[in-house]
C-alpha cells in the first residue's frame, strides 16, 4: 500500500528499505547500552519524538544509539521507534541531532533537537539518507574555518516576479581589486544591519532554510549583513564578509 503511494520509484524504494531494517527481529534489536554520560542526549532525543506522536505515552523505542559528530557538542541519536499508537507494532527509523549547550543556566535550554521520523514516505527517505550521513563517529558536517565559506546572494524578495538585468557603471579611476582578494558586494539598503551575539550553539545554513554548513557557537559575536523574509539574518565574523544564515531565535542582538 505504501508503495502506491509513493510519487517515485526512488521513495518506494528507500520507504521499503527503511521499513525493512525497522522490521527486524524485536530479540535482536534490543536498545543500545547508552554511556551514563550520554543519558540526557538520548532523554531530550525522544522527548522530542514524544512530543510530535498523537499518543505519547504509547511511543516505544528500540536500538537506540548516540553518535558524538564532527562538530563539537552535536551528537546524532539514532534508532527505530513506533508513533503509531499503542496497537501498532510497525517501528521505523529515526535520527535526532542533538546540540548541548553545556554554558546555559537555564537547565531547560541545554539542549536544542531537531528530529527526522519515518513515518511517511517523504519522512522515511529523510531518515535513510540522515542515517547514512549520521550514524557513526564523526558525522554530519564537518566544521569549517572562518572566512572559508562563499558568500551567500541575497533571495529576493518576489521570487516570481521577473527579474531585469541592470548594468551598474565603473568609474575609470576605480583600479582592480588585487588578485586572489575577494569582492566584498555593499550592503542592501533598507536592510537591517549591526551586530548580534549567539544566545545558544545554532547551525548556520548556506542560504535561508538551506543545508547546514557549520555551527557557530553561545557567545560569539557575528556582523549582521542582511535579513531575509521569515526571520532569516545573513551573519559573517567580523564585517568582511558572510558566512552564512541563521534563524533569528538564536541571537540577540547588541
Amino acid at each position: 500500500m505504501a508503495c502506491k503511494q509513493a510519487k517515485g520509484i526512488l521513495s518506494c524504494g528507500l520507504l521499503i528499505a527503511t521499513l525493512f531494517i525497522a522490521g527486524c527481529d524485536r530479540d535482536k534489536c534490543q536498545t543500545t547500552a547508552v554511556p551514563e554520560q550520554y543519558a540526557d542526549i538520548r532523554k531530550a532525543a525522544e522527548m522530542s519524538i514524544r512530543s510530535g506522536a498523537k499518543e505519547p505515552d504509547a511511543v516505544q523505542f528500540r536500538g537506540v544509539r548516540v553518535w558524538p559528530q564532527a562538530i563539537e557538542n552535536t551528537f546524532a541519536v539514532c534508532g527505530q521507534s513506533n508513533v503509531f499508537g499503542a496497537n501498532s507494532v510497525t517501528y521505523v527509523l529515526f535520527v535526532a541531532v542533538v546540540t548541548r549547550d553545556g554554558l546555559a543556566q537555564d537547565p531547560g535550554r541545554r539542549s536544542s533537537v531537531e528530529t527526522v521520523v519515518g513515518s511517511t514516505t517523504s519522512e522515511a527517505t529523510k531518515a535513510y539518507i540522515e542515517t547514512l550521513s549520521r550514524c557513526f563517529d564523526g558525522g554530519g558536517p564537518k566544521p569549517l574555518p572562518h572566512n572559508s565559506i562563499t558568500p551567500v546572494p541575497i533571495l529576493p524578495d518576489n521570487m516570481g516576479a521577473p527579474q531585469r538585468a541592470v548594468t551598474v557603471p565603473v568609474a575609470p579611476t576605480s583600479p582592480p581589486p588585487p588578485a586572489g582578494q575577494p569582492v566584498v558586494a555593499p550592503p542592501t539598503p533598507g536592510l537591517v544591519q549591526g551586530d548580534v551575539v549567539m544566545a545558544q550553539n545554532g547551525n548556520i545554513h548556506s542560504s535561508p532554510q538551506g543545508p547546514v554548513i557549520g555551527v557557530e557557537h553561545v557567545g560569539t559575536e557575528l556582523h549582521v549583513f542582511s535579513e531575509a523574509r521569515g526571520g532569516w539574518l545573513q551573519v559573517g565574523v567580523g564585517n568582511t564578509e558572510p558566512i552564512g544564515w541563521v534563524y533569528e531565535s538564536l541571537v540577540r542582538r547588541h
